[in-house]
């Protein structure tokens, strides 16, 4: 009877020792080096002390002690950086200060293999036969009772950690933490009901507690992964994600989410760690509560608002099954597609003014051409010089149309030209006063024909940084639409000034102002339709969208200031050329 029952423990601590060798092995492999160091001390443990319980010698008892002792020496230690590692606390702490932790320990192996000498370990060791089977007996001397004190502060350490990163942790890692403080705490208390001595029987029950732990460490790798993916790292990844991400259980309530989804909805930031009805939070989102009660899973883009900002979202609802396909819960992901939206939409009005503009291109190529036509027939007719004074006001709409329609045909190349990806940006030095007067050139017989004066405030030493043919076409639109919409006999001023490495461009005419509400359309797609000019000019209303997007180009702004009856002023800012200025 009293051999069986040696065979019986022996066996259950081989068991636990096969188990725990699995564990090593599968951590090695999942390059967790201190979860199965950890595992080897303790089926070195277990192999020592379920060798030693089937001995009846006291040398052989001795020897496979001193066995035991290659891992309980540094059970505490591997344990403690164990806890460290799977919280995240490991990194904090220098490699060689952790090294500290070992002297102990190396010390207690040296002294328990040279008790013979100094008997401070044990004072004596004998075997006791009238037990359940024969049990080694021992009377601990100081350096023992020093071992335990250590090993029982770094578990307690270990423990401590466990215990705070629970409580900072969300609740499916809990779960994990839970474990193995149940895990932690089995062979403790049952080493110190053995040191204690207060079990009915003397037997030690340490190796067997290490077999339960084991049992609860594979559940807990098996069930929740815990080898391929440390909470700490778990939790960073779930708080850190970009997407917003919602956690209910089966009965709809809100039981874990993270940091971006309180971003996107305020509410979760006013309710605590209790789980809560999601009806409570999403009360004045109705779209999300209509799908989540959906038991189909559903995909909806939604609009929410925000700090007076309206962002769209994309929710995704998704059942969280069970192995046997029972629904334990639901996901809800909110994906951001406020940027693509907008895009998307910009798309859809880019679509409806290129459509428009082919509209417009359409009409006002054809017309025009169809006018000159017939004036071309109508002087084909003439019998007389066409140069007589009957004739010249057909000369002059001849002249009216040939340049209306050439500025249609320049605008819509030069828009086309801005929108290809090959557009080609020279950024060269010019003198600012040269190349104005070189530009506006053609423009100046328009405005004599308006009897429109044009002065120029330009300082002869500044010098601009920029693509000339980009500049020319900003400066001939703008100087075009101040003709356009200036009286006969009005004035226009061109001016600059240089701030601070930047050059203000400004266009002052004395026409017939914009309107304040028309200001903030004048350079947007939606709103491209042409005003007629003082003298009925036509245009296309690109004009100012070219002049805005080659500004943008060269990393500069446009802007107007307008009254109604008293004239506008576009401006726009350009880079200089800080070098040539000081040299001129």
């Amino acid at each position: 009877m009293v051999l069986s029952i040696n065979y019986i423990c022996s066996f259950v601590l081989l068991i636990s020792i096969l188990i725990l060798t699995w564990l090593a092995c599968y951590a090695w492999k999942s390059g967790k080096v201190n979860i199965s160091l950890s595992l080897i001390a303790v089926l070195i443990y277990d192999f020592g002390y379920g060798t030693e319980i089937l001995c009846t010698s006291l040398d052989w008892i001795i020897f496979w002690v001193r066995v035991e002792y290659l891992g309980g020496s540094f059970l505490g230690v591997l344990w403690l950086i164990f806890a460290l590692d799977f919280t995240g606390y490991k990194e904090k702490i220098r490699k060689k200060r952790l090294m500290l932790f070992f002297i102990v320990p190396i010390i207690v192996l040296v002294m328990n293999y040279t008790n013979d000498f100094h008997h401070l370990f044990y004072t004596d060791m004998y075997i006791n036969y009238e037990g359940i089977f024969p049990i080694l007996e021992v009377t601990h001397g100081p350096l023992y009772w020093i071992h335990i004190l250590y090993t029982y502060a770094l578990m307690l350490s270990g423990f401590i950690i466990f215990i705070i990163s629970y409580f900072k942790s969300v609740l499916i890692i809990r779960k994990q933490i839970l474990l193995l403080l149940i895990a932690w705490v089995i062979p403790w208390i049952s080493d110190i009901m053995y040191t204690l001595h207060l079990l009915p029987f003397n037997m030690e029950l340490t190796s067997f507690s290490f077999s339960i732990s084991g049992i609860i460490i594979s559940f807990a790798v098996l069930k929740f992964k815990l080898l391929k993916l440390k909470p700490v790292a778990l939790e960073s990844v779930f708080a850190n994600m970009l997407d917003g991400v919602i956690i209910l259980d089966y009965e709809n309530n809100i039981v874990n989410f993270n940091n971006s989804a309180q971003n996107i909805i305020p509410q979760l930031n006013y309710i605590g760690t209790k789980a809560i009805k999601i009806q409570e939070v999403f009360k004045d989102y109705e779209e999300i509560m209509t799908n989540t009660n959906d038991n189909n899973c559903s995909e909806k883009v939604i609009s929410i608002k925000n700090k007076e900002k309206s962002k769209y979202y994309k929710v995704n609802i998704n059942h969280i099954y069970k192995k046997n396909h029972e629904s334990i819960g639901k996901i809800l992901v909110f994906n951001d597609i406020t940027e693509s939206k907008k895009q998307q939409e910009e798309l859809i009005e880019f679509n409806s003014f290129k459509d428009k503009l082919f509209t417009i291109v359409s009409h006002d190529i054809k017309s025009p051409l169809a006018v000159l036509v017939s004036l071309l027939e109508v002087l084909e007719d003439e019998d007389e010089d066409i140069y007589k004074e009957e004739n010249k006001e057909i000369l002059y709409e001849i002249n009216k149309n040939v340049k209306n329609t050439y500025t249609l045909v320049e605008n819509v190349l030069d828009w086309f030209k801005s929108q290809m990806d090959g557009l080609v940006y020279n950024s060269f030095s010019w003198n600012l006063s040269d190349i104005m007067k070189d530009s506006l050139m053609l423009l100046k017989k328009s405005a004599e024909l308006k009897d429109i004066k044009v002065f120029y405030e330009i300082p002869e030493d500044i010098f601009i940084h920029t693509d000339k043919n980009m500049f020319e076409i900003i400066v001939r639109n703008l100087f075009s639409n101040a003709i356009k919409f200036t009286y006969k006999g009005g004035s226009i001023k061109v001016k600059a000034k240089e701030s601070d490495g930047i050059v203000t461009v400004a266009f002052c005419d004395s026409g017939i102002g914009i309107e304040s509400e028309k200001i903030e359309k004048l350079f947007s797609y939606s709103d491209c339709n042409s005003t007629l000019g003082t003298f009925k000019e036509k245009g296309t209303g690109l004009g100012l969208i070219i002049c805005k997007q080659l500004i943008e180009k060269n990393k500069g702004r446009i802007w107007v200031e307008s009254s109604i009856g008293k004239g506008s002023t576009f401006y726009f800012t350009i880079a200089a050329d800080e070098a040539q200025s000081k040299i001129k």
